[in-house]
């Protein structure tokens, strides 16, 4: 074979190599994106769990104590929660008091304390009657964040908070708080679930009120 049929040959041969070069590329881009697109069906499953699973359990007309209760089991875990609470705002005694504190792995009396004292990121969401999403332990400490004697005593703080006021109109009758030790640790998706746990709980202790008048 002469030089110019080596020459030939050697062309087609990287031109091959390069076609299956591209072909790798597409298939490693391929993977990713099919990788991607099982995590996001994994997370929409979790998703449909948590929410089915809330509504099997909660029922109209229960104690406010019993639905916490149930909302801490079912989304503690599976949202990867360092801290969770339940607060109601009584407007009239001018108090809001902590139904259910959990941190560190267990139930804690918390101390009730004045609205009208707005101290905190709890009373934030009450007057402002809207969710409020904390990212970061700085962002938490310039918007108010309150330490608990255990985060003083062990150091160990949730840097995300995640709060959605309960019931609806002028007065929330209270509020539910998130909370993890990741940074920004609730995308807009996972919010938007308990947006919708804090209005099942919103809707069964409606009924509660409505019976109880």
């Amino acid at each position: 074979m002469g030089l110019f049929g080596h020459k030939k040959q050697d062309e087609a041969l990287a031109e091959r190599e390069e076609q299956v070069r591209k072909l790798e590329a597409e298939c490693r881009t391929i993977h990713t994106r099919l990788e991607g697109t099982q995590e996001l069906v994994r997370h929409l499953d979790q998703d449909r769990d948590l929410l089915l699973g809330a509504l099997e359990r909660m029922r109209p007309g229960e104690e406010i104590q019993t639905l916490s209760l149930v909302l801490l089991d079912v989304c503690f875990k599976p949202l990867g929660l360092a801290c969770f609470y339940v607060a109601v705002a009584d407007w009239d005694q001018d108090l809001l008091r902590f139904v259910l504190y959990h941190e560190g792995g267990r139930a804690r009396n918390h101390p009730s304390r004045r609205l009208s004292d707005r101290i905190g990121l709890s009373e934030r969401v009450l007057s402002g009657r809207r969710s409020v999403y904390i990212r970061t332990l700085e962002e938490g400490h310039a918007a108010g964040s309150l330490l608990t004697a255990a985060e003083q005593a062990t150091g160990l703080i949730p840097h995300s908070w995640y709060g959605v006021p309960l019931g609806w109109g002028q007065r929330p009758v209270g509020l539910v708080s998130f909370q993890s030790f990741q940074t920004d640790a609730f995308s807009e998706n996972r919010r938007r679930v308990m947006d919708a746990l804090a209005a099942l709980m919103s809707t069964c202790m409606g009924y509660q009120t409505a019976q109880e008048r």
